[in-house]
């Protein structure tokens, strides 16, 4: 008699056998711009409140009360930021600016509408909507996060009205809100020069991530 063998196919061998990574990318020319494949498969999203009241910045680093945060409201997809940036929309800015960010501890008070102003939108042109929300001054629970400088700047030398110019961090996965009630929380420091106000936008990819698991 002919033995039989029985094997299990694991979770990444299928995915070997599909042309992906162990992680689960696909495995594409280098030639293919970063992130296109995402934002084909309808997985990117941008957010911005360039619309909305521009906010002064904070002179010291921030504790649990951000200026900013993203609310992820999805029951079971992560949201990953891969850029954040601000930008100074009137008054004089002072000498320096830092854009920091952090990822909250456990599950955050619901949200459930974007800040006054907000504009969201799938980047693949579709009208695909996103559940998570843009949100101004939440208080985080769990306790304190540590905060992260993503991007600085020393400034030219002297405070001076630089309308339009800002910082853009290359966040690039390094900050996930969770399913079911995470966030990921910014704030914009430096001297508050003249009324300087800022706005700020984030490119984010909404994913499962137990895919990769």
């Amino acid at each position: 008699m002919f033995g039989i063998e029985i094997r299990r196919v694991s979770r990444r061998s299928a995915t070997d056998q599909a042309g992906a990574d162990e992680f689960g990318n696909l495995l594409m020319s280098k030639w293919l711009p970063d992130y296109a494949k995402l934002a084909a498969a309808g997985k990117l999203f941008a957010v911005d409140m360039h619309a909305g009241t521009a906010k002064a910045p904070v002179v010291a680093a921030p504790v649990a009360s951000p200026e900013w945060g993203i609310y992820n409201a999805s029951p079971n997809e992560s949201l990953v930021v891969l850029e954040a940036a601000c930008t100074i929309k009137s008054g004089t800015q002072g000498l320096g600016l830092a854009l920091m960010g952090a990822a909250a501890k456990g599950p955050q008070t619901a949200v459930s509408a974007d800040y006054t102003g907000a504009i969201k939108n799938c980047l693949d042109g579709s009208q695909r909507v996103a559940d998570f929300y843009l949100t101004n001054n939440p208080t985080l629970i769990g306790g304190t996060p540590a905060w992260s400088v993503l991007a600085a700047d020393a400034g030219a030398g002297i405070a001076q009205v630089n309308i339009g110019s800002g910082l853009v961090a290359k966040v690039d996965g390094k900050l996930i809100a969770r399913p079911n009630g995470g966030m990921v929380a910014f704030e914009v420091v430096g001297p508050t020069g003249t009324t300087a106000l800022f706005t700020v936008s984030f490119i984010v990819a909404v994913l499962d991530l137990d895919l990769y698991s």
